[in-house]
């Protein structure tokens, strides 16, 4: 007997997890397939509950797999030995695949106990037309570990989870993305829809356009953000332009003077007075990364980093991106700022922010031949600076 072992966390599955699971059947001419959704996966944090998920996944692949509740009953973290040690013991005489995608082949040195693994199954890894091959990978597989690995071609659609949980989030049709199973039970459940309400106000500040630009913010600032700042990230990047468009005569109503700040930074320094009055936003990280997001500051916080990165940086922007997101977040950071300041001497040179000068004097001054602002220098600046936009 043949049987498939797929693994995920599901949240929520796919059509392109669906296609997949079908092709594992019918290229390895599989008798059985076993989807086993994780219970406490080590490498990340679930939004929804492993017995939600559980349920995503019978919706998604109960019609023509096994879904197994093995990995959700588990009180421990889900490690892929211990699941196959499972399955071998309750199919004995099995051959066992265990499906894994081209990432987790590169990766496979970094498993909890990749010879035992490789010891109970054979490797069925996943090889997309679109990515650079697995040859090299698998062979380091086989030499090192001793494994039996064999491939399987899939073209899977540019689609993950991560997009579909924030699509849910801004109210987007995802019915040609999920089965209709999944759809309806994320509906009737209410799922991802943490935010829902905040994004539905949000909806009514701005035009068409801008919401769309923040979507793609968000969901920038959910890739650059490690799990214990993706809240923050979320809503630092939701509403970074939340104060766009409010005329100029309402500034008022937010405690909030101009002064002498040029009309392209505005809104940032606005919309952190906006989202405090108005969406109840307290966290003083979040404010801030609001309130700098155009200028950038001397010395900023690794969120200020990340709003500041996304809103360059999203896939709506018109602009080549890549080399603009090349390396860490810091190496992203400063090649950003570099390109907007490059634009703004172009276009706002007769009325740049001094917060900007500021900012590029402090990480990167060589580059445009301006003096380094020193440590000594710096509260100086800021505290001139904030009496004028506080």
């Amino acid at each position: 007997m043949k049987i498939g072992i797929f693994g995920g966390t599901f949240n929520p599955p796919h059509n392109t997890h669906v296609a997949l699971a079908r092709e594992a059947i019918a290229q390895l001419g599989l008798d059985r397939l076993i989807v086993v959704p994780c219970g406490d996966p080590p490498h990340k944090q679930c939004d929804v509950s492993a017995q939600v998920r559980l349920q995503l996944a019978r919706a998604a692949f109960g019609n023509f797999a096994q879904v197994d509740d093995y990995e959700i009953n588990k009180e421990s973290k889900s490690y892929t030995a211990e699941t196959l040690a499972h399955y071998r013991q309750l199919y004995p005489d099995a051959k066992l695949y265990l499906i894994i995608g081209g990432d987790s082949v590169r990766d496979f040195g970094k498993w909890y106990c990749p010879e035992r693994i490789v010891g109970m199954c054979t490797v069925a890894a996943v090889c997309r037309d679109d990515e650079e091959s697995l040859e090299q990978p698998l062979r380091q597989l086989r030499e090192v570990y001793g494994a039996d690995a064999v491939t399987l071609t899939f073209s899977p659609t540019q689609l993950s989870s991560t997009d579909i949980r924030l699509r849910y989030e801004f109210g987007m049709d995802n019915g040609s993305l999920v089965p209709a199973e999944v759809d309806n039970y994320v509906f009737i459940h209410k799922l991802y829809s943490k935010y829902s309400a905040m994004i539905q106000t949000l909806k009514k500040y701005l035009i068409p356009q801008r919401f769309n630009h923040t979507f793609y913010v968000v969901k920038r600032g959910q890739e650059l953000a490690r799990d214990e700042l993706k809240d923050k990230a979320f809503l630092a990047c939701l509403l970074h332009d939340v104060a766009k468009y409010i005329p100029q005569q309402d500034y008022i109503c937010y405690g909030f003077e101009q002064g002498d700040l040029p009309d392209s930074v505005v809104h940032s320094f606005l919309g952190s007075h906006v989202a405090r009055q108005d969406f109840d936003i307290e966290d003083e990280e979040i404010l801030n990364a609001i309130a700098y997001h155009t200028t950038g500051r001397p010395d900023m916080t690794e969120l200020e980093k990340i709003v500041y990165v996304a809103d360059k940086t999203e896939d709506s922007r018109p602009y080549p991106l890549e080399h603009l997101k090349q390396g860490s977040l810091d190496e992203q950071f400063v090649a950003c700022l570099k390109e907007a300041y490059r634009v703004c001497l172009k276009r706002h040179c007769d009325s740049l922010c001094p917060l900007s000068e500021l900012t590029v004097r402090w990480y990167c001054a060589a580059d445009f031949g301006l003096e380094p602002l020193t440590a000594e220098d710096l509260q100086q600046e800021i505290n001139k600076i904030r009496r004028k936009t506080t």
